[in-house]
């Protein structure tokens, strides 16, 4: 009875440790997976105070011109509002960014898609 009872609870511990193991593992490979987070290029206080589209104007104009001549763009949407501010910034909004106007349209589409795989970033036309 004894060697059984010390069987089942060598057994048992063997089982803890690979399962702690597996889920390091998989908590490892999940973390690998994620997107770097792209962080917005260092900005004094003062340059933080001046529009996202006065410098990208500049320093990205293919970006901007994209921009401007779009629907966001003619609306005047500015860039925080879907890349977040300078110290949230991020390159790729996520749908709920998009959900913020447009939930409607968010309901409609796709649930596995993101909102740029039909329509081009900073074009706003669908895909043909």
């Amino acid at each position: 009875m004894k060697k059984h009872a010390l069987l089942l609870s060598r057994s048992l511990l063997i089982l803890v440790v690979l399962a702690g193991c597996c889920t390091l593992a998989l908590a490892a490979d999940k973390k690998a997976k994620q997107p770097k987070q792209v962080k917005h290029p260092p900005l004094s206080a003062q340059e933080q105070y001046i529009a996202c589209d006065a410098c990208h104007a500049e320093t990205t104009p293919d970006l901007h011109k994209q921009w401007f001549d779009s629907r966001h763009g003619v609306g005047m949407v500015k860039c925080y509002q879907c890349h977040g501010t300078f110290e949230t910034f991020r390159v790729t909004p996520t749908r709920q960014d998009c959900a913020v106007c447009h939930e409607n349209m968010i309901k409609k589409c796709p649930q596995d898609k993101a909102c740029w795989q039909c329509h081009p970033a900073h074009s706003f036309k669908a895909k043909k």
